[in-house]
């Protein structure tokens, strides 16, 4: 033993599929114990352990370090818990037994006293890598077929994304919405769908609300990007390239999902991308079309020692030259104010309208019954179509890139006809609430303008007008339905008079 020179050498994979392996600090231990009776000698430098998968080569890196220092002479020797921790693949349990039959690696020894050299029987060690991975296909191919399972009974098969958290009994855990993570999830699907706000303004609203990774890492744009466009969230989700129904409660419907998908099809530049100013983004140059922005200079006054701040607004330039003049921000505000504050109506036109609004909800909720029943009809022919597809699949009528083609059509119907019913189902819960709201926004709008805080500001503005642009240091803009209906007539089709 005085010419060899060891390495311990100690793995456990990091899934959860290998829980029958002692833990990487129970391997190191039975390893140290078995040196001392040994006698051998193992330096502090090369006590190796890493949490890798041993299934697939190239996949540990201290594995391949300590080959490294095999070849470079520094170990010839390695000191393991069992075979089956130095490989569980053929290339890399081939390379291990070349380089003993080589004679660069004289010794592999392990904590049970098995002991393996240049002239000892390699069929032996052979068995053992065989064997470790033949168990790994063999649970590899099990873990597939039960993931598959979960996903015929509708079960998410991983980790829960982002909004959800795992519930359930061992073999029949599924994913329900997170308590805390799950309203801001559907918070960011509706800023997302109002083509508004840019992917640095969500990215940073997700980390002022504490929603982070489940490692607790900031959220990524690219990791945003993912979010929002995953079916995950609307109830349905993908495996091995298949399109699945969940059984899980979606946090969107897809009429929403569908809205986020456009607005980021559709996205350019950033548009709003901070809370202050809060007409960041909205408005547009009338001459060059680029975003106006808000420029704050700071002047000091010697005289009477102090400093002002000044508030332009101005065209972004991004286009080129663009000969529009800045304007001060209180100028701006004045005119949207106006503008704005054109539409109101009286208290008593409020209230009344309140009375009328949930006399007819009666009216209006066998209205919405009636095309409930269509819509269920529609779905119940759907769904039978997916049964005989499957039957036809079973009997072996189709073949299987067939069957997943029509499967995801059909499932795409499913799923059309669901967000329909889902959203009958919410108007017909909701229209009075958001009829209501309409008449709030009308009453209290100018209140809103002169007091509201900047958020309310935002979110006004975006809600009652659409196509802002300003030219020649006037505004001007088209007031969305059914605002537009409480404005004069001149005021109907440009808000600012000429």
């Amino acid at each position: 033993m005085k010419n060899l020179v060891y390495c311990l050498y100690s793995r456990k994979s990091s899934e959860s599929k290998e829980r029958q392996a002692l833990s990487i600090q129970d391997q190191t231990d039975e390893c140290l114990e078995y040196a001392q009776r040994e006698k051998i000698f193992i330096d502090e430098d090369l006590k190796l352990s890493e949490s890798k998968s041993a299934f697939k080569p190239n996949n540990r890196p201290v594995f391949t370090q300590m080959f490294q220092l095999i070849e470079l002479g520094r170990i010839n020797a390695i000191l393991t818990w069992k075979p089956d921790r130095l490989s569980r693949n053929p290339e890399e349990g081939g390379k291990i037994l070349q380089m003993l039959q080589d004679g660069r690696l004289k010794e592999i020894h392990t904590a049970t006293g098995e002991v393996y050299t240049q002239d000892s029987d390699h069929l032996i060690l052979q068995i053992h890598f065989g064997m470790a991975n033949q168990y790994s296909r063999n649970l590899s191919q099990n873990v597939k077929r039960g993931l598959k399972r979960k996903c015929l009974r509708k079960e998410y098969p991983r980790q829960a994304p982002l909004g959800y958290m795992v519930k359930g009994e061992p073999g029949r855990k599924n994913i329900i919405p997170h308590p805390v993570e799950a309203p801001f999830l559907r918070e960011l699907f509706q800023l997302a769908s109002q083509k508004v706000y840019s992917l640095g303004y969500m990215e940073k609203w997700l980390y002022e609300k504490n929603i982070r990774t489940k490692k607790g890492k900031r959220i990524s744009k690219s990791h945003l990007v993912h979010i929002l466009t995953t079916p995950t969230y609307y109830g349905y989700f993908t495996y091995a390239g298949e399109l699945y129904e969940g059984s899980y409660e979606p946090l969107v419907s897809m009429t929403v999902w569908n809205r986020v998908q456009k607005a980021l099809r559709d996205r350019s530049k950033a548009k709003i991308n901070t809370w202050k100013p809060y007409l960041n983004g909205i408005i547009k140059c009338g001459q060059c079309g680029c975003a106006i922005t808000t420029t704050v200079k700071k002047k000091y006054y010697k005289r009477t020692d102090r400093t002002a701040e000044y508030r332009y607004n101005h065209c972004t330039h991004r286009r080129g030259d663009c000969n529009q003049p800045q304007m001060t921000v209180q100028e701006l505000e004045e005119q949207l104010t106006s503008a704005i504050g054109q539409i109101k109506i009286s208290e008593d036109v409020w209230k009344l309208g309140i009375k009328l609004l949930k006399a007819k909800n009666s009216e209006e909720t066998d209205r919405f019954s009636d095309k409930l029943k269509t819509l269920n009809s529609q779905l119940e022919r759907v769904r039978e179509r997916k049964k005989r597809l499957i039957v036809m699949r079973a009997d072996e009528e189709i073949y299987k890139d067939e069957f997943i083609e029509q499967k995801a059509i059909i499932l795409n119907e499913e799923v059309r006809i669901n967000s329909l019913i889902n959203d009958l189902s919410d108007s017909s819960n909701n229209w009075l609430e958001r009829t209501e709201e309409f008449l709030n926004i009308a009453f209290y709008v100018r209140d809103i303008l002169e007091s509201g805080e900047v958020e309310e500001k935002r979110r006004l503005i975006i809600t009652v007008g659409e196509n802002f642009f300003l030219e020649d240091k006037k505004l001007t803009f088209q007031m969305r339905k059914p605002f537009d209906a409480l404005l004069n007539p001149e005021y109907r089709t440009n808000v600012m008079p000429c």
